[in-house]
């Protein structure tokens, strides 16, 4: 029997059965450490006092970015306390700019002040006479405003200039996705077939009720049992009754790509994921994708199918 470093005594030896704190590999039970008197016989020295709570020792974590379940300080792939997986984050993508003619707008050039003309008095100097087309014919018809310098034979062509036309992306289709948890017994059958007489006291539970869990939006889904005296509670806990005895605390994740499809990771179970009732379990820590109808087998009973609406 382990004792973790607060002097509980542990069924457990990764975490504490009574206090939750992670275990030390060289505590044991018997041997000389917290919560025991000296050799002559001493006060039972305090235990140490526990780090921080999702903070760690001050100055040690500071400028680490935080896991979005826990807040402990992230130090590798897996968070320390829930294992969140951070290379499968969804990351945060900046806002495009608006995409169209003229952006950004161009900085208004110069304009030159005119140049200044004599003043002799109104109306002088006088207008240039108007220049008729041909001949001097006052009744032929005087050029447009848009003609005039325009040369000959050339289109008319406006003042103001038509933005290109821009073709417009479509956007991606998303959808939303739910998991359908149930206890299934052909999986159940298959799984007591592949173990023998290891399995023989499980039995099929005689109520499971469906449970349909949205998952659209929330980024990654730890699959598995709640631990004891932990508040460390899987999104999808497969320990509410009948708890499935063959499911790890830790067993898989579900995680939202930016596309909006989701994938499964086995997080290196004691029993291993299979899928869609194969015999092979996939590999752990290895991105899985999945579509609309898989089902994910757990534990002894437990299947989990996705639906895609």
């Amino acid at each position: 029997m382990a004792i973790c470093p607060n002097g509980h005594e542990s069924q457990s030896e990764d975490y504490c059965d009574y206090c939750g704190l992670a275990m030390r590999p060289a505590a044991v039970a018997g041997a000389p450490g917290p919560g025991y008197p000296g050799s002559f016989g001493g006060p039972v020295p305090p235990p140490p006092a526990a780090p921080p709570m999702g903070g760690g020792y001050p100055g040690v974590t500071e400028g680490l970015a935080t896991c979005p379940i826990c807040r402990t300080p992230r130090t590798g792939r897996f968070c320390e306390e829930c294992r969140y997986d951070w290379e499968l984050a969804v990351p945060t993508q900046p806002p495009a700019p608006p995409v169209g003619y003229g952006y950004p707008p161009p900085a208004p050039a110069p304009v030159a002040p005119p140049a200044p003309q004599p003043d002799l008095g109104y109306g002088y100097p006088p207008p240039a006479p108007p220049a008729y087309p041909t001949g001097g014919d006052p009744y032929q018809s005087f050029p447009s405003s848009q003609q005039v310098g325009q040369p000959v034979g050339e289109p008319v062509t406006s003042f103001y200039l038509a933005p290109p036309s821009t073709p417009v992306q479509p956007e991606p289709v998303r959808y939303t996705w739910v998991a359908v948890v149930s206890a299934d017994r052909d999986y159940f059958t298959d799984m007591m077939t592949r173990s023998g007489p290891e399995a023989s006291g499980l039995f099929f539970p005689p109520y499971c009720p469906e449970r349909r869990i949205p998952i659209t939006g929330r980024g990654q889904l730890r699959i598995g049992r709640r631990r004891q005296n932990q508040n460390a509670i899987p999104e999808i806990d497969l320990s509410v009754p009948p708890e499935d005895p063959g499911a790890s605390h830790q067993h898989a994740l579900l995680a939202e790509q930016p596309d909006g499809s989701w994938v499964l990771v086995d997080q290196d179970s004691l029993n291993g994921t299979t899928m869609n009732g194969g015999a092979e379990p996939v590999t752990p820590h290895t991105a899985i994708p999945l579509n609309d109808g898989d089902r994910i087998h757990i534990g002894a009973w437990t299947t989990i199918t996705l639906h895609r609406a």
